[in-house]
């Protein structure tokens, strides 16, 4: 039990360490690029707080579970944020004084967020088929 407890509170630390250069490298970004980068922020810190809630609750299905969306969240944001800045979709670079391109990633972060909810609507409806059905 107290292995298991450091390790926990070593990933808890090492998320936090994490947050704190993050926030470091984006003092001098703005416009899109600071808007998908606070979005990023914001789900890598609800998943530190999660795994914090996990060293209190290690055997709650409900924590095991935010847990995951919130990884489904951040490691598609993440790939999305490469593609975005560095290679847009329209071959334009984003302009950081217009409104429509902010309004446009706070958007696409939010598919992402109901994205990873329906895929795991989807994955927990097909494994309780897959285990409740009777075999033929």
């Amino acid at each position: 039990m107290g292995c298991h407890w450091r390790i926990q509170v070593s990933r808890w630390h090492d998320y936090l360490l994490f947050l704190k250069a993050y926030l470091a490298a984006i003092e001098d970004i703005e416009g899109v690029e600071l808007q998908t980068h606070m979005l990023l922020i914001q789900a890598l810190f609800l998943l530190t707080l999660v795994v914090t809630i996990e060293l209190w609750a290690p055997n709650a299905l409900l924590v095991w579970t935010l847990k995951t969306f919130l990884y489904l969240v951040t490691g598609s944001w993440l790939m999305q944020i490469g593609f975005m800045l560095f290679k847009p979709i329209s071959g334009y670079k984003w302009m950081d004084d217009d409104k429509n391109d902010i309004t446009f990633a706070t958007t696409f972060f939010c598919w992402h967020v109901a994205f990873s909810a329906f895929l795991m609507i989807w994955i927990y409806g097909f494994s309780i088929l897959w285990h409740c059905l009777p075999c033929c």
